[in-house]
């Protein structure tokens, strides 16, 4: 029979267990406004001859410009070192996890340029400590430090192989990055004069400062990439971020997520201004400049503040929803493009594409004569249509088995229907071309609603109310959205990352590009 749990105590006196408990209480009910002013002031008192100097780990990461190669960190294990640990979830299924830590306390031995510094790491927060240099008084500011800031910050803005990334705050991507080199022109089905001329444009822009400044204009333009939905515009923004990344002389691209405030709005134009000349993208611009941002947004664009070097590129999928001032006024977006639904040759083209990439597989017969018959059979489809439509079939086809696939031996036949990939593809088309046509009548039924006609750039019209984005949920804290609401200047996840990120273990190896 089993007996009651009793703990057996190994010490022959009588103590009273321990509480965590209560320690929780105290910690978290003593009268502390500000727990960052607490540490410094305990740290200049047990180091009065040491310069403390306080500095967020999300502005200047000392540790990451360590792992970079350009100092030495080393953590001293002769004080406390307290750290989350977990698991970190891999990017595909097929890969394995990693352990991630998330740190919170611990002291470390830091050299950087010959000198030798003392840095505390608290919760996001940085306490360097260095000695006295000639006058400088114990309150600071120590120059070492202010060199070593400085330097950090000079690194990280010049990172290769990242793009910055505004979703309510500014990250460096390289998983955008990667995304980014895999867009040449070359897989770009577009009309190959509209091709030529975006490329044109973009680089004679950013080789064209002297030429603005000696006819005394600004160095600043922009496009506006229009049309229904998967015809091709991120596709060739990303073409355009890569052969501008590709000059000898790179221009950065900073990609807009989302931007719904006036704070963010700021936030976007500092940033480009300090990247200049850099390539700015605006995706959906309509859920970015909004009744409420508007008007903040064109001074951003027009104000007194240099724009020089700023090319802006900005997308949209509802042209009559555009603000006039963003569609019809060329000083902000001089030049417009128009994505239609792809021609019989683009798709026929496009067809070809996907033939070449099936080139290799040995089970799949497809000869050239099918592209044609295919791009005929598609007509009012945009890319992405037809790109569902190779999906669709190839699912289809591999859930079938060798039946359908068939043994890849050739076929000459001119009979199409002989050929297993254009009898399912067919079918796909016309399951597909359903919902076209019933996109097409809802499209119809709005223009009417809105006064239209066609949807095209001729037929803008402002009565269409502009799109609304959702509020966006930042990883801050609600004093900090309705900080960021009322426009006001900080943002408690950018101060302190580890804490606002909590939950969400770090991997060392890669902590440098968050």
């Amino acid at each position: 029979m089993d007996e009651p749990f009793t703990l057996v105590e190994r010490s022959g006196k009588h103590e009273k267990p321990h509480h965590l408990f209560k320690d929780l209480v105290n910690c978290t009910s003593a009268p502390s406004a500000d727990h960052d002013l607490q540490y410094l002031v305990a740290l200049r008192k047990a180091n009065p001859e040491l310069i403390v100097t306080t500095c967020p780990e999300g502005n200047a990461p000392l540790r990451a410009f360590a792992a970079a190669g350009f100092a030495k960190c080393e953590v001293d294990m002769n004080d406390d070192y307290a750290s989350w640990r977990g698991y970190n979830s891999p990017s595909r299924r097929s890969e394995h996890g990693s352990v991630g830590e998330n740190l919170d306390y611990a002291r470390f031995h830091y050299q950087w340029s010959g000198e030798d510094f003392i840095l505390y790491l608290v919760q996001g927060v940085q306490y360097i400590l260095k000695e006295q240099q000639g006058k400088e008084h114990v309150l600071g500011p120590s120059t070492i430090t202010d060199n070593l800031i400085r330097a950090v910050g000079d690194w990280r803005n010049t990172l290769s192989e990242v793009i910055w990334v505004y979703d309510g705050y500014w990250t460096q991507s390289h998983g955008l990055w990667k995304e980014v080199q895999k867009a040449s022109w070359d897989k770009v089905i577009l009309d190959e004069g509209m091709k030529d001329e975006l490329v044109n444009v973009a680089h004679k822009f950013f080789d064209s400062e002297a030429i603005y400044r000696d006819l005394g204009v600004p160095w600043k333009r922009g496009l506006l990439f229009h049309g229904p939905p998967g015809n091709g515009k991120t596709i060739s923004t990303r073409a355009l971020m890569l052969s501008l990344d590709q000059r000898k002389d790179p221009v950065r691209s900073l990609y807009v997520k989302d931007a719904p405030y006036t704070y963010d709005i700021r936030q976007v134009f500092q940033q480009a201004r300090s990247q200049a000349p850099c390539m700015l993208i605006l995706e959906d611009v309509e859920t970015i400049v909004t009744p409420d941002t508007r008007s903040y947004f064109f001074n951003e664009m027009d104000g007194l503040e240099n724009n020089d070097g700023l090319f802006i590129v900005a997308s949209t999928n509802f042209l009559d929803r555009l603000d006039p001032g963003l569609s019809k006024r060329p000083s902000r977006f001089d030049r417009k493009y128009l994505f239609p639904n792809p021609n019989e040759h683009e798709r026929t083209l496009y067809c070809e594409f996907w033939r070449q990439k099936l080139k290799t597989n040995k089970s799949i017969v497809f000869p050239k004569k099918l592209c044609p018959a295919m791009a005929h059979i598609t007509d009012l489809f945009s890319f992405a249509f037809l790109q569902e439509c190779f999906v669709a079939t190839l699912l289809l086809m591999a859930q079938e088995g060798s039946a359908a696939v068939g043994d890849g031996k050739a076929c000459d036949s001119d009979n199409l229907d002989d050929y297993e990939l254009w009898v399912v593809f067919k079918k796909q088309a016309e399951v597909l071309r359903k919902e076209v046509l019933g996109r097409k009548t809802k499209q119809s039924q709005l223009l009417q609603w809105v006064g239209g006609d066609e949807m095209t750039a001729s037929s803008s019209q402002d009565s269409s109310p502009p799109v609304q984005r959702r509020p966006t949920h930042c990883h801050g804290c609600q004093a900090s959205q309705q900080a960021r609401a009322a426009g006001k200047g900080w943002r408690a996840d950018e101060l302190l990352p580890s804490l606002s990120g909590k939950y969400e273990y770090i991997n060392p190896a890669a902590y440098q590009l968050r």
